[in-house]
């Protein structure tokens, strides 16, 4: 359990609503521990948390009591608020409040002596709610006016609508941005989503790959904006770095995002939602459960192993990678030599020119073609696409793709995951992206947290 309850006296009451909201709440920031703190109506609630990185909000609780609800980021992550982190820190202060207004929403329908856990679709209702709410926050601070009401939620709503439909044999994606990036008045009031579910081919035309729906905050539909013309609105051209990479994994709402402002929702054919600020991913969906993209992870890696250059670009291609129905091991060392007698010679690009040029391997050959030199996400992420590990050391140098690396413990465990594990005992650190797109660091030999991670996952 990664939340916790506490009472000033001497019994905690009976709080369905709560500890559904504190399940959620764990789900987005997983890294961070969730307090419910209980307190008689009208009497001084327990001390907050100390140290770095705690936001609360106090309201009323069940009958008779008063419920604060505190995050506190943990050790590891509190510093790198101090570092600029500013995703980081809108998230952390909007998760209390987002839910102990959906806890206020959803309480009438437990009476004070049902203690019974909600249901599952009363749970979901939650999750999306609280989700709904963090996200109409992110809007209203980068756009003139707040989004008109219900718009994100209904939003959501639809997205997951979509998720279970096909529309003319074609599993369906679906791309929109809500933006004040037009100021005209529209000739046709169009409202978005309630006028597009009508007509069912509206998702087809509005891909996320293709085209994107621009919707103003007061939920209007006003005009696609097309891959081929990104220069439409904004001027950028072609889309660059960051968000680059995201159109050419099938969504061009990133970098919609970050020309345009405001909030973007991509639905992907494998059902999950992203959604996407400022040309970043922020929450996703999968599996019924939201999560926070872990934009903190490259600087909880720096901290772990020291400033790296290889962190960052490691995890940009973790995530790159996490966007497509693949899996990949990517690991930082600290000097190559730490492979020695865990990785093949032939997987070894480092040693490609210490090999008799007669006695060399067809793989090894390949290593004379591929362009390493200067290292970036977008190479690692096509070389890990190969089954194998990919290694860099920790100045950014390419050491290995397509390693394979052998682990007695395969037998008990998925064969990437016991990988992973094994090269983790000699790297600084590993990061194994499932098939499923969830991150797992592993250090030491022991796996340290999860990211993304969905109910469905197969760890493979």
């Amino acid at each position: 359990m990664r939340w916790i309850r506490t009472s000033t006296v001497d019994h905690i009451p009976i709080d369905p609503v709560a500890d559904a909201m504190a399940d959620s709440l764990s789900d987005l920031l997983s890294s961070a521990t969730i307090e419910l703190a209980y307190s008689p109506s009208g009497t001084p609630p327990t001390p907050l948390p100390e140290g770095p990185g705690v936001a609360a909000e106090s309201g009323a609780g069940p009958d008779g009591w008063d419920l604060r609800v505190s995050v506190q980021l943990s050790e590891r992550m509190a510093p790198l608020l101090e570092s600029g982190a500013e995703p980081l820190r809108e998230m952390l202060e909007a998760l209390p409040v987002v839910g102990l207004a959906a806890a206020t929403i959803l309480r009438p329908l437990r009476t004070r002596e049902d203690g019974r856990p909600l249901t599952a679709p009363i749970r979901r209702a939650m999750r999306d709610a609280i989700a709904a709410g963090i996200l109409s926050r992110y809007v209203a601070s980068r756009l003139d006016a707040p989004a008109a009401e219900g718009l994100i939620a209904e939003t959501i709503e639809f997205l997951i609508e979509l998720s279970s439909s096909r529309v003319e044999s074609h599993d369906l994606t679906h791309g929109v941005v809500i933006t004040d990036a037009l100021a005209d008045e529209p000739r046709l009031s169009f409202s978005y989503p309630e006028d597009v579910r009508a007509a069912k081919r509206a998702p087809l035309l509005f891909d996320g790959q293709h085209s994107v729906l621009l919707v103003d905050a007061r939920g209007r539909a006003r005009t696609e904006l097309q891959r081929h013309r990104l220069d439409r609105f904004a001027g950028g051209g072609r889309p660059r770095g960051k968000a680059v990479e995201m159109v050419e994994s099938g969504s061009l709402v990133a970098h919609a995002t970050a020309a345009l402002g405001g909030l973007g929702f991509y639905l992907r054919s494998d059902r999950s939602i992203w959604t996407f600020v400022d040309g970043q991913p922020l929450l996703v969906r999968r599996g019924e459960r939201w999560r926070a993209f872990p934009f903190e992870l490259a600087a909880s890696i720096d901290r772990m192993i020291g400033a790296s250059p290889a962190a960052d670009v490691v995890v940009q291609a973790a995530f790159l990678i996490s966007a497509q129905p693949r899996g990949a091991i990517l690991a930082i060392v600290e000097d190559a030599s730490a492979l020695d007698g865990i990785v093949s010679t032939k997987d070894r690009y480092d040693l490609r020119d210490d090999i008799d040029p007669l006695a060399m391997r067809a793989e090894t050959r390949l290593h004379h073609l591929i362009d390493a030199d200067e290292i970036d996400e977008r190479t690692i992420a096509r070389l890990a696409g190969l089954d194998g590990a990919t290694i860099l050391d920790r100045q950014g140098e390419l050491i290995a793709y397509g390693a394979i690396v052998s682990s007695s413990e395969s037998q008990y465990e998925g064969a990437r995951t016991a990988a992973a594990r094994t090269l983790s005992e000699s790297a600084l650190v590993v990061l194994k992206v499932s098939v499923d797109g969830d991150i797992t660091v592993f250090r030491g030999g022991r796996p340290i947290t999860t990211l993304l991670a969905g109910l469905s996952g197969t760890g493979r």
